[in-house]
């Protein structure tokens, strides 16, 4: 045989076998490191130093570096795996965010699964109110209130708030919770919790923070209960007078910005279905309605009419309802929501004269 073809069959046969002699070195060299956990983590240390420079940005090939070093370690089980495995996904995180320093990826948590997209989060800033807040968001002060388990609308700067992302309250899911369940107790929607927090294939996870569309806080789960607290005006439903449970069809609307089930959501909704609506920026408790009224415009007095809202700033809340009738001795005709009962049942009643002015009337 030729020393040309024997040249020729020695290099063909090289050419086959450099790719495999290329990755056994990386493979000894990666095992070389894992041997030697601690020169393993010295190592990492300096690479995830150089990273974590604040001035410095993870490139594609570095990532794709750390991910080769951190496959090899976890298919041979070496001692350095965790290590090498644990700056593959900071510098992945780093990279995704755009974040130059890994410092800041400790707080806040990136990525929280335990918070559906139906929940938001909001930073309270210079000048904001809860107000303010509320009316930006197209919420209710209690809505935020009761979604953040506060018991006033005090707001500092720098507070972290969680905020439904439409109208309703932000809820943590309990073992045993489901859609039906929620949406009974709390009047929202099935279809909508599911929807608003994409519980289609995953369901309610115990822990979650999700959003309960249209609901509201039953008031013994209120954060502002107090157990020997009752709702009534002068100490008993008394002031009422052939009280009977009435079955408005109360139909939810995008307009009416009050906490569904309540006597403000009732009073709001009557008007509008009545052709005098209320101004949109007539919000709040019941106990603010007519200092509001007072202050955009709205002629406020304490004699009953047809059509007026009735109010008063007794109780927790306040409370308000609508005149249906004046009577000839005095007495008005009204309904009202959430009156000795519990949220969503309208009743009807009289009030007698004596009592009538008690109340302010919006006109």
């Amino acid at each position: 045989m030729s020393k040309k073809v024997k040249e020729h069959k020695f290099s063909s046969f090289m050419g086959k076998i450099m790719p495999y002699v290329a990755v056994f070195l990386v493979i000894l060299g990666v095992a070389k490191v894992g041997t030697d956990s601690k020169n393993a983590q010295a190592s990492s240390d300096i690479n995830m130093n150089t990273i974590a420079a604040s001035d410095y940005n993870v490139s594609a090939d570095q990532l794709t570096d750390l991910y080769v070093v951190a496959s090899v370690s976890s298919s041979f089980d070496l001692v350095s795996v965790d290590t090498v495995a644990g700056n593959y996904v900071v510098a992945s995180v780093m990279k995704e965010t755009g974040q130059t320093n890994s410092d800041k990826i400790e707080k806040p948590n990136l990525i929280n699964t335990n918070i559906s997209r139906g929940v938001d989060t909001y930073v309270v800033k210079e000048g904001d109110t809860m107000a303010s807040i509320a009316w930006a968001r197209g919420l209710t002060t209690d809505q935020i209130r009761w979604s953040n388990g506060l018991k006033t609308t005090d707001v500092n700067v720098g507070d972290i708030l969680k905020l439904p992302t439409v109208a309703g309250i932000v809820y943590t899911a309990k073992a045993g919770d489901t859609p039906e369940s929620l949406a009974e107790k709390y009047g929202s929607s099935a279809e909508g919790i599911i929807a608003r927090n994409d519980l289609e294939a995953k369901g309610i996870i115990e822990g979650a923070q999700i959003v309960l569309p249209g609901g509201a806080l039953p008031l013994k789960e209120r954060p502002e209960y107090v157990p020997v607290y009752t709702y009534s005006y002068y100490g008993s439903t008394s002031d009422r007078r052939d009280m009977v449970v009435v079955h408005d069809n109360v139909v939810r609307s995008g307009t009416n910005r009050m906490t569904p089930g309540q006597c403000t959501y009732y009073a709001w909704w009557w008007r509008e279905v009545n052709g005098n609506p209320l101004p949109g920026a007539l919000t709040g408790d019941a106990k603010y309605w007519a200092a509001n009224a007072r202050r955009l415009g709205m002629r406020v007095d304490n004699t009953p009419a047809p059509g007026a809202v009735f109010q008063t700033v007794n109780g927790w809340y306040g409370h308000v309802g609508v005149v249906l009738r004046v009577n000839d001795d005095g007495s008005i005709l009204v309904r009202e929501m959430n009156y000795g009962y519990r949220a969503w049942v309208v009743t009807e009643s009289t009030i007698p004269a004596n009592i009538v002015g008690n109340f302010n009337y919006i006109h």
